[in-house]
């Protein structure tokens, strides 16, 4: 059944099978008559429904038989929950807020613009000395990669600009806001360092025209990709910028925010701001913060995943931010170096492993060991200071207990139960975060990653502080031996032993789709008889499809619990539109296969 002209353009695809769901007109009438429905609402493009086995049923679309579920899968129109159409109108939106953040901003030296930088915990500018920090931190990170010819996309104020340039022998800048762009080009033409290695653009991240291609050994993309419209534009974004690089070359994405702790740092801001609500309002302004955000999460293991599938990419680095502040930048982002192929890296994923509190009992136990030991070694397991206080009061939120929430974001070690370590789906509550507890808020078992820097210098090794893909809330620290010219490594980050749920998501997004799904279920209820209406309603960017152009009902995701309660906590029910969430692994657009750029389309 090809419903090819459908009401108002829409197309709607059925190429099924006959299931055990009939109506008068026969099973395919069955699907057929709900498609039709589907097909009348305004803000459907495509759908299609299929059979699906109930839960602990087997797996895989049934071609036949009783014992089945209907499931529609729905892709909106461009106007409805994502899209192309809502994507560039997201990126024309962040041009358009820093044109006027830029154009506000007073006069000051290059590199000493912070304008914009607040804390999600209390709304005021984030402290200047911390903000120093990090960029010193980041900035080492770049020069560690030995840059001489630079790209920099998004250079914003110059932050990195001032300080890594005029180490450089051609620095080149792009920007999405020509506000940006023309500061910039007055104060580079104001410093003779600058004057004659510096090239600037005005273009957006997805635009590689008049950048030469293979000339680059390092290109920076730094506390830009939460702006990004979603996991697509990412991709295209990471495969353009590894054509810039020349063989050998490093890609560095800097402040990465982390999907995984949002929990955390949303109900830390609801708890800051609410003094004095109970533990239930703390928990619904957590969600309603949580359901605002804009900006692009990104789970660690997108970045292991993509250095997998993708040809051009020889090894990946993930690691904490460095420093020894704690704030949101701090606990809640992290660093990505691709080193594009062929590059002579070292890999460290399977090196010799040492357990935090098991085998290694505190720092003077840690750098003994680690002189009587040849790297490389990895130490496992290490709570993390910086977030111990959040995990804490997490905890104490689903359970119920605000006022002890709040105690425990700044003395998390007051209560021995709290000790235990949180995991974000495992509880009813979306609740998560802390706002700004100081280095020494930890619990007794608590390490801050900054002390391991510390421990490196002292056995003259250096240290890499991963993430535990496993447990948020931990950290893995990685000693190899110093290099006059630093090897480039690889496998410092181990993937997740289970695969995650979601690896990128913007959650106001995610919340419109969830919304469009509600939406079409009344919708559906409303046209069709109760036996006929889909267990499930899922949202695409797109049918897969075979050569012939039908449909590939096998590589139709796999629809979640018939009932939305029983996966709802602590993030909103799953599936999302491709637009705003990645499966696991990314296979479904792999980033080596977006268009080059010459071929593609670019936004102005």
């Amino acid at each position: 059944m090809n419903h090819e002209n459908a009401p108002g353009g829409r197309v709607v695809v059925d190429n099924l099978p006959a299931s055990g769901l009939t109506t008068a007109g026969g099973p395919r009438a069955a699907t057929g008559e709900i498609e039709d429905v589907l097909a009348g609402h305004d803000q459907v493009a495509q759908a299609v429904v299929v059979p699906w086995p109930r839960a602990g049923e087997g797996t895989g679309p049934p071609a036949a038989g009783d014992g089945t579920r209907l499931v529609a899968y729905v892709v909106p129109t461009p106007d409805a929950a994502g899209g192309e159409a809502l994507a560039d109108a997201q990126v024309d939106e962040w041009q358009q807020i820093y044109d006027r953040l830029y154009g506000a901003s007073p006069s000051t030296a290059l590199g000493d613009n912070f304008a914009g930088w607040n804390s999600s915990y209390d709304r005021r500018p984030i402290d200047l000395d911390e903000m120093r920090k990090w960029r010193s931190a980041t900035v080492e990170r770049v020069l560690e990669l030995g840059p001489r010819r630079v790209l920099e996309i998004g250079a914003g104020s110059g932050l990195l600009l001032s300080r890594i340039a005029p180490e450089c022998e051609s620095y080149w800048a792009t920007d999405l806001s020509p506000v940006a762009v023309d500061d910039l080009a007055r104060h580079v033409g104001d410093d003779p360092r600058l004057a004659g290695r510096v090239t600037l653009r005005a273009q957006g991240a997805d635009r590689v025209d008049g950048l030469p291609a293979g000339y680059f050994d390092t290109v920076v993309v730094n506390s830009v990709v939460q702006l990004f419209p979603g996991p697509r534009y990412l991709a295209t974004v990471i495969d353009r910028a590894l054509t810039l690089l020349a063989p050998g070359g490093a890609l560095f994405l800097g402040d990465i925010r982390d999907l995984r702790t949002v929990e955390y740092l949303r109900a830390a801001v609801a708890l800051h701001r609410d003094d004095g609500a109970d533990a239930d309002a703390v928990v619904r302004a957590a969600r309603r913060s949580r359901a605002r955000e804009e900006e692009l999460l990104v789970h660690p293991g997108y970045f292991t995943a993509l250095a997998d599938a993708h040809p051009a990419v020889a090894g990946i680095d993930i690691q904490l931010k460095r420093g020894d502040y704690h704030n949101e930048l701090s606990r809640h982002r992290y660093d990505v170096v691709l080193h594009k192929a062929p590059a002579a890296v070292e890999d460290v994923s399977g090196c010799r492993t040492l357990g935090w509190g098991t085998e290694v009992k505190d720092i003077a136990d840690l750098a003994g060991r680690l002189a009587a030991t040849t790297p490389p070694v990895r130490v496992t397991g290490i709570p993390n200071a910086r977030l111990t206080g959040e995990t804490a009061a997490w905890r104490a939120l689903a359970e119920g207990d605000a006022a002890r929430a709040r105690r425990l974001l700044t003395r998390p070690a007051g209560d021995a139960a709290d000790a235990r370590t949180p995991d974000p789906h495992a509880v009813t509550s979306q609740a998560a975060g802390s706002h700004t507890p100081g280095p020494h808020a930890a619990g007794p078992h608590a390490l801050d990653p900054h002390a391991l820097t510390d421990v490196a210098a002292r056995t003259g090794l250096h240290v890499s502080l991963v993430p535990d893909l496993d447990r948020p809330d931990r950290f893995e620290a990685v000693f190899t031996r110093p290099h006059r010219t630093r090897t480039a490594l690889t496998g410092t980050c181990r993937p997740a032993s289970a695969a995650p749920r979601d690896l990128t998501e913007i959650p106001a997004v995610t919340h419109r789709a969830d919304a469009l799904t509600a939406r079409l279920r009344a919708w559906l209820d409303d046209r069709l008889p109760a036996h006929l209406v889909p267990a499930a309603v899922v949202t695409l960017d797109a049918l897969p499809r075979r050569p012939d152009g039908t449909v590939d009902r096998g590589s139709l995701p796999e629809p979640g619990p018939a009932d939305p309660a029983a996966r709802r906590p602590p993030t909103p029910p799953g599936p999302r539109t491709e637009a705003d969430r990645t499966p696991y692994p990314p296979a479904a657009v792999p980033p080596h296969a977006v268009p080059p750029a010459a071929e593609a389309p670019y936004r102005s």
